[in-house]
């Protein structure tokens, strides 16, 4: 199964335009990197200087190669200004979707 990569940072108020920019040109150069699917920026409604980036990834092997590669750091470098004092990066592995599955009896048994 594919895997999200979860990056969360605090952006103050005075970046939010810029950093949201740097999020579009970034997202823009990781495009078509092999096992790259897709990312998503969303900002926390009761809090608006909680961000996070999902990304979505074919698998933690792609994945990892890609951020070990040194043009992982230049592809990057734009957000970097932004995530310096409170970035945290998780990798999370799908284990269902709701598109996994067709009827509420396909769903596995809990446990």
């Amino acid at each position: 199964m594919s895997i999200r990569v979860i990056m969360t940072a605090t952006i103050g108020p005075e970046d939010f335009e810029a950093f949201e920019k740097a999020y579009i040109e970034v997202t823009s150069k990781v495009r078509g990197t092999p096992g790259h699917l897709r990312d998503e920026l969303v900002r926390d409604t009761s809090d608006p200087t909680k961000y996070a980036l999902i990304a979505e990834w074919e698998s933690e092997e792609l994945f990892r190669t890609w951020a070990d590669d040194p043009e992982h750091m230049r592809q990057s470098a734009a957000m970097f200004p932004y995530w310096a004092d409170s970035f945290r990066r998780s990798i999370h592995e799908v284990r269902a979707t709701l598109e996994s599955y067709r009827t509420p009896g396909d769903l596995p048994a809990a446990g």
